[in-house]
């Protein structure tokens, strides 16, 4: 008997999408409508329409099959291209016509990046006034995510190289022209301008170099030997400068494959272990409030401290305004970052280096400013700053603060436990700026509302990311370039927003995360029991007793 090629007896299959799921995209394609992201596309197919003929396509249904594609897998053009010939919901967006991923592409390439950020601005603010949502608490966060670029074929910046290329310069430069001493590079214009004055005085001297013949057996003048040297080695700094150009002066590496890609550490290492190799790779940053990414920014900064300042920029360009509150983890937690959020007037509640450790008790500041400025050590002794102390001068923004008669101190040993080496005095090099910041940061993030910003960044912008990367497939860019990898992170954004969005039509999107009770007690570091930190002793390890009980055998 056949059971699965047996006759069917329906005339027509019935395909039609569900009532339910039908007004979630009517409404769906109502808030575009009122984002106005519509007359951002007319004006780009506008121009289209003078060269006459119709598009092969409708260009706002097809955005929005876009957009919607993003929000339901990786984005993969191939993966839209068979999502709108099977999905029926995608067929309803489209009116059941299908374009095929080389015309999603160009509809990307020739409207959708002109635009990326005015699109995504009007998308996500009109989520916000639909709603009558408030985004004043801010939450940032990054990850960094592979390039798609090959993997071994990096370049790192010859600077080294090319100091010891330089030196050869000088020495063969050094016989014929008159060399400052303080002249310790050169550009790949004053290398050609010396060969060129030692071409003419080859030509002085009735050498032809074109007929010269080189190689074993044949000795050519010293100065025709020092020209073609010379000229190899102008070879090498064209090629050492084209390095120096792609790489650019912030950072390090690129890819041949990926020229925007940098060399990075991943916390997913597929070669041996966390953090142990680099990759190429991207950092990728997004500000968060209500649940929902306010904006974006793909960076090639491999630290996530200089990445603060430009993603505040674009979500000012993107709102007029900075945010009131914002809470970050303690990789961005600068000078550099606290004074800008400070003259910004945003609220700081970003975490320092040593957070962890000063919250759980593990370290106590060695010192404490009183209301005169002056720094006041942990036995009560007072010191003033100055900018020199018997040979050590302080630091660009610093002042040197040093305590005398340390020898009896009882908190010698806490106090000087960093040191290499144990003196009768102590020298703190402090910038009084950071303190005072560092010490306002403390305030807040002790503060019940400090505590209600760190329980929310660490469920809103984290879990963004796992969304992301889990429920979205985004753990590797598609595109190259930096460029096409901010269109590429703009649209996985928005399709992270969209997902909120259908949540608020069906209603069950959460807006109202968790906020701090009245009654809630502003939280206290603990007290350092210094008694207890002098009599712990070392840890030897787990290997300790197996070590100190092996006899070692000779012969072996």
């Amino acid at each position: 008997m056949y059971y699965f090629t047996s006759t069917i007896n329906q005339l027509f299959f019935s395909a039609d999408i569900p009532e339910g799921e039908k007004n979630k995209m009517i409404k769906y394609l109502e808030f575009l409508d009122e984002s106005g992201v519509g007359d951002i596309i007319h004006d780009e197919v506008a121009k289209d329409y003078s060269k006459g003929g119709r598009t092969p396509y409708d260009p706002y249904r097809l955005f929005a099959a876009i957009i919607y594609a993003f929000s339901k897998h990786s984005g993969s053009l191939r993966k839209i291209e068979e999502s709108i010939s099977f999905d029926i919901r995608f067929m309803f967006l489209l009116n059941n016509n299908k374009p095929s991923y080389v015309t999603i592409s160009k509809f990307l390439n020739n409207v959708v990046v002109k635009h990326y950020n005015e699109i995504f601005f009007k998308i996500t603010s009109n989520i916000f006034n639909h709603y009558n949502l408030c985004f004043d608490d801010c939450f940032i966060d990054g990850t960094k995510i592979e390039a798609n670029a090959n993997k071994y074929k990096f370049v790192y910046k010859p600077t080294t190289f090319k100091n010891k290329l330089f030196d050869k310069i000088i020495d063969v430069a050094n016989q014929y022209f008159d060399i400052p001493d303080w002249k310790k590079s050169f550009t790949s214009k004053e290398v050609a301008s010396f060969i060129s004055q030692m071409l003419d005085m080859l030509n002085k001297q009735n050498i032809d170099i074109d007929t010269l013949q080189t190689g074993r057996g044949h000795k050519i003048p010293k100065i025709a030997s020092d020209y073609l040297l010379l000229s190899t080695y102008l070879i090498k700094l064209l090629d050492y400068e084209e390095k120096d150009e792609i790489c650019g002066p912030n950072r390090n590496s690129y890819y041949k494959t990926d020229h925007d890609a940098t060399a990075m550490c991943l916390k997913e290492d597929y070669y041996s272990g966390l953090g142990s190799n680099t990759h190429a790779a991207y950092n990728l940053q997004i500000i968060v409030s209500k649940g929902i990414i306010m904006s974006f920014y793909a960076s090639q900064d491999r630290n996530d401290q200089y990445t603060l300042i430009p993603s505040l920029n674009i979500f000012k360009d993107m709102y007029g305004f900075y945010p009131t509150r914002l809470c970050a983890d303690a990789g961005y937690g600068s000078l550099s970052n606290y004074k800008f959020v400070t003259d910004n007037n945003i609220e700081n509640y970003i975490k320092f280096g040593n957070w962890s450790r000063v919250i759980s008790g593990d370290v106590y500041d060695l010192y404490y400013f009183d209301e005169n400025d002056y720094l006041v050590c942990l036995n009560g002794k007072k010191a003033n700053k100055t900018r020199y102390y018997e040979g050590r001068h302080a630091h660009k923004g610093t002042f040197l603060y040093v305590i005398d008669s340390c020898k009896y101190c009882h908190y010698k040993k806490y106090c000087q436990n960093s040191l290499k080496e144990k003196k009768n005095y102590r020298i703190f090099d402090v910038n009084i700026d950071y303190q005072k910041m560092k010490n306002d940061v403390t305030k807040n993030l002790l503060s019940p509302k400090g505590i209600e910003m760190r329980v929310n960044r660490s469920s809103q912008v984290e879990g963004a990311f796992g969304v992301i990367k889990q429920d979205m497939d985004y753990e590797r860019a598609r595109r190259r370039g930096l460029e096409s990898v901010s269109l590429e992170f703009m649209l996985t954004c928005l399709g992270y927003n969209i997902r909120k969005l259908f949540s608020l039509i069906e209603g069950k999107a959460k807006t109202d995360y968790w906020i701090a009770p009245p009654d809630l007690k502003e939280e206290t570091i603990p007290q350092i029991d210094f008694e207890k930190i002098f009599k712990k002793k070392k840890d030897k390890g787990l290997n300790a007793s197996l070590r100190t009980n092996y006899k070692h055998k000779k012969g072996r």
